[in-house]
């Protein structure tokens, strides 16, 4: 009888145990894959996967010579800064580099969690990627990026030169006789004609040169303070004249020296950074001095374009983990139970090159350079730790015990 009822003792201990251990509960995260069982009890998040946002500044010049040019040494001593041709010219002015970006569509991961009385309380950003769970406070999203909308510059207003202040005709005078009989005498009468003569560039080019020093010397005796006392200038309406006498000795300048005008055209680019290449390289546009900046080229041996080629490489490897799919240590493996998978961004240095030469250089950490880890399982059970992620890289940020849970 004794026998008996140690047994019953016994099954009744183990099916206990056996029921207590069909009740623990838990989570386990997996890659999402085309095969998988959704029954409505899973939860999914993305990590972010790296871009690089390449902007060029160009500044494109344009000149254009005044109609006077040939006469600006003649009549007002300058050679120097005297635009003689039309010309167009480009400079790189400004380059910039920017980090952003996007969930990585091969990196979906799902939460499945079972007997659990309080569910992980998961954070995902606008796009879906995690940014932090069982954290009681509102965690920062990734920037979000506006599509690259590169507009097609208009060409330039035709040039305007101020009104040359000549005119078009002078009047040149003659001297005529007339004749005519006086009873029976014949008289032969003096007299002045007019005659109107179309004015020379070159007489066109000195009144307008006269026309300039006489502004400069009436400029010079308000600066200096020779007034007329008939009409006294002084305060600010002296420098409001000044003023003014300046503008319009400039727009007369520009007869002579030309005109030139200038804009900032900028060019941007998204380039991503392969997951598992170490170096690599690519060609991003194309630039001339005479001509611009282009994206696409279809003959480069007919033009002086040469291109803007931007390299990357890491600039330093971590170890690779080696996570373990499966618990070995009893004699029936079973599967691990992983957590939240986060990045481990590595850092990689970027470099503009044109013409061989570099012009610009940055570096950026890149979350699909890195390697993949998964946290413990155990860190999702009860809400007993807040733990935050990078919105940008995907990388761990914090694992924090809640002092509520402890």
């Amino acid at each position: 009888m004794k026998n008996w009822i140690t047994l019953v003792v016994i099954i009744f201990s183990v099916g206990q145990l056996v029921a207590q251990k069909e009740t623990v509960g838990g989570c386990d995260v997996r890659l999402s894959t085309s095969k998988l069982n959704f029954d409505g009890h899973q939860l999914f998040y993305s990590l972010p996967k790296n871009f690089i946002r390449v902007s060029v500044t160009v500044k494109h010049t344009d000149q254009a010579p005044g109609p006077y040019a040939y006469y600006a040494e003649k009549y007002l001593n300058i050679s120097d800064g005297v635009i003689q041709t039309e010309n167009a010219f480009y400079e790189i002015q400004k380059i910039q580099m920017n980090r952003f970006s996007r969930p990585d569509s091969s990196l979906y991961y799902c939460i499945s969690c079972f007997n659990l009385e309080e569910l992980p309380q998961i954070q995902l950003g606008r796009s879906g990627v995690m940014l932090g769970c069982n954290s009681f406070t509102s965690l920062e999203d990734a920037i979000e990026v506006q599509p690259i909308q590169n507009v097609v510059p208009m060409e330039f207003d035709p040039y305007y030169f101020y009104d040359r202040g000549s005119n078009p005709f002078v009047e040149e005078l003659e001297e005529e006789k007339s004749e005519f009989s006086n009873d029976s005498t014949h008289v032969k009468e003096p007299f002045v004609l007019g005659k109107l003569t179309e004015t020379t560039e070159e007489q066109n080019a000195k009144e307008a040169a006269d026309f300039i020093i006489k502004l400069r010397k009436r400029r010079l005796k308000l600066l200096v303070g020779l007034k007329d006392e008939t009409f006294a200038v002084e305060g600010t309406a002296m420098q409001i004249m000044v003023q003014e006498l300046k503008q319009l000795e400039e727009k007369y300048l520009e007869l002579f020296v030309g005109k030139s005008r200038a804009r900032e055209l900028t060019y941007s680019f998204d380039f991503e950074p392969e997951a598992q290449v170490d170096a690599e390289q690519q060609i991003v546009g194309w630039f001339s001095p005479n001509s611009g900046f282009i994206q696409s080229k279809s003959d480069i041996r007919k033009s002086d374009f040469k291109p803007l080629l931007l390299k990357a490489e890491i600039s330093g490897k971590i170890p690779e983990p080696n996570i373990q799919p499966t618990d070995n240590s009893t004699k029936s493996p079973t599967p691990l139970k992983h957590g939240l998978y986060y990045r481990i961004p590595v850092q990689v240095n970027f470099s503009l090159f044109y013409s061989d030469q570099m012009v610009f250089k940055s570096s950026f950490e890149i979350a699909q350079k890195g390697q993949l880890v998964p946290i413990s399982a155990d860190y999702l059970n009860g809400g007993n730790y807040s733990i935050e992620f990078s919105p940008e890289t995907g990388a761990l940020k914090k694992i924090q015990q809640n002092r509520s849970k402890q």
